[in-house]
């Protein structure tokens, strides 16, 4: 039986490009699934999963936040592997292994154990455009990450001086910086924010998107 693929996916960098790198591996991804956890950011945006999802043509839903909504939903698509972008923190994969394990739905993590900057850098060189929608000044990111796509010259390397003076995870696993990936290779459109709102909450800054929609790659 061919396995039925469903992708955890928040739009973030991490999930995108794990759903990239399973394509990539020839896996059939059925579904992609927004769970309604984590950064404040990703659940503002959730609807923009709607547009990737638009984007790389594979259905979407989004589901609630507790494990039992995660594995009602698994049953019912008939999932039986579900791929995560988790990369450096095995509390993540401990999360899923307690949804996963008592329905019998495999889990798989491409980027689990791969060198964070490394994964960066290959981003960059493949063409993705990650747009930082929360920051987290207290956890080490700088204010005026906020509403900027991550570049080589500025964000990656001013990241990387951050984690050899250990201020930071590279990849915002802790709640450092969130992402939302508006155009890559496996997106047929990209997508564009028309309207946005900034605000900020103590140390928390949120890039809240009220208008975007999909257009032809330049």
């Amino acid at each position: 039986m061919a396995d039925h693929v469903v992708v955890s996916l928040s739009g973030g960098k991490d999930s995108v490009y794990a759903l990239y790198s399973v394509l990539k591996e020839g896996l059939d991804v059925k579904h992609l699934m927004f769970i309604k956890t984590g950064g404040k950011a990703h659940l503002e945006n959730k609807r923009m999963i709607e547009l990737i999802s638009e984007a790389t043509g594979i259905p979407a839903i989004i589901v609630g936040k507790n494990s039992q909504d995660v594995s009602k939903v698994l049953k019912k698509l008939g999932a039986n592997v579900l791929v995560s972008g988790v990369t450096t923190t095995p509390e993540h994969l401990e999360y899923y292994k307690e949804i996963l394990d008592p329905i019998g739905v495999k889990q798989y993590a491409p980027l689990f154990g791969k060198d964070p900057i490394a994964g960066l850098d290959e981003m960059q060189q493949l063409g993705f455009k990650c747009l930082i929608i929360e920051v987290d000044t207290a956890l080490g990111a700088n204010k005026e990450w906020l509403g900027k796509i991550i570049d080589q010259n500025i964000i990656i390397n001013e990241i990387k001086q951050k984690v050899t003076e250990k201020k930071i995870n590279p990849i915002g696993e802790w709640g450092e910086y969130h992402t939302l990936v508006i155009d890559c290779p496996i997106y047929k459109k990209q997508i564009t924010i028309e309207k946005a709102n900034i605000e900020w909450k103590n140390t928390k800054g949120y890039y809240l998107i009220k208008k975007a929609k999909l257009q032809p790659k330049n």
